[in-house]
């Protein structure tokens, strides 16, 4: 079965159990100790992997150097690139929790750096911006109020795992934009 080049699991039907038990990342057959290059854009590398809040590492180490970036392109270049984080971030993530054999493997983080994009688009970008988007986002990435919660649990694999933050990231964006203009 061709899956573009990405490695889907281990055994028979792209699914197996994770062989450095339940906090590592799979390694591709055949390769000790690599991954498939799937999961490594999943993690954003590195970020993932980080033994404290992968998320808040995440967010902090790839969201916000990615809004700063995206911020010196045009309105609809932003978009664009949200986009497209999107629709790998929902391929990629189905394949990282079929390789890691997890639901929601917490290593997967490419959905809080989509969270943290929908965050900032649009609003102009700062210190003080940067920095209530990182907070907003994460608080509500944590507490995931209605609707994000259903999203959290009904929506199913990549998808899923990206929806609730892209919800999280919505009501973070309307909260920032509010903040701005009072302390305008």
């Amino acid at each position: 079965m061709d899956n573009g080049g990405m490695n889907r699991g281990f055994g028979p039907g792209g699914t197996s159990a994770n062989p450095q038990g339940s906090g590592g990342i799979a390694a591709v057959p055949g390769k000790a100790g690599e991954v498939s290059a799937a999961v490594n854009v999943a993690t954003l590398w590195i970020l993932g992997r980080s033994p404290f809040a992968p998320g808040t590492v995440g967010t902090a180490f790839g969201g916000i150097p990615a809004a700063w970036l995206c911020s010196y392109l045009h309105w609809s270049l932003q978009l664009a690139v949200l986009v497209v984080v999107c629709i790998v971030g929902c391929r990629v993530s189905t394949i990282a929790e079929e390789e890691l054999g997890r639901k929601d493997p917490g290593s997967v983080v490419i959905d809080e750096l989509a969270g943290y994009l929908v965050t900032m688009i649009w609003l102009p970008v700062t210190a003080k911006s940067l920095f209530l988007g990182f907070l907003a986002f994460r608080l509500f990435d944590i507490w995931k109020p209605w609707p994000v919660n259903v999203l959290d649990e009904r929506v199913q694999k990549g998808t899923g795992i990206m929806a609730d933050d892209l919800g999280a990231g919505i009501y973070a964006h309307a909260l920032v934009w509010i903040l701005l203009q009072l302390w305008a």
